[in-house]
């Protein structure tokens, strides 16, 4: 699991969090893995426009959530090798 923060971090911040979000959701359902981002807390952001879809695929790959619907980003996230 990766979060928004992470992937702006990856391209030097030349897009937000925020950005990195918009073009996920720009980038159509089948071109990348865009269910294995999560917001910073480790929820879901896509609710609104897919109520269920990604916690279902999550769930489906074995990723458990807490009682606030989140994912325990120290167990299933994502740590990329220092550069």
């Amino acid at each position: 699991m990766a979060t928004y923060g992470q992937l702006s971090e990856l391209i030097d911040r030349r897009l937000t969090p925020v950005g990195v979000g918009w073009a996920v959701r720009a980038a159509g359902e089948d071109s990348i893995p865009w269910h294995r981002v999560v917001n910073a807390r480790g929820g879901i952001s896509t609710d609104d426009q897919h109520p269920g879809l990604q916690r279902a695929l999550l769930e489906t790959e074995g990723v458990a959530f807490d009682a606030e619907g989140r994912i325990d980003l120290v167990k299933f996230g994502w740590r990329p090798k220092k550069r």
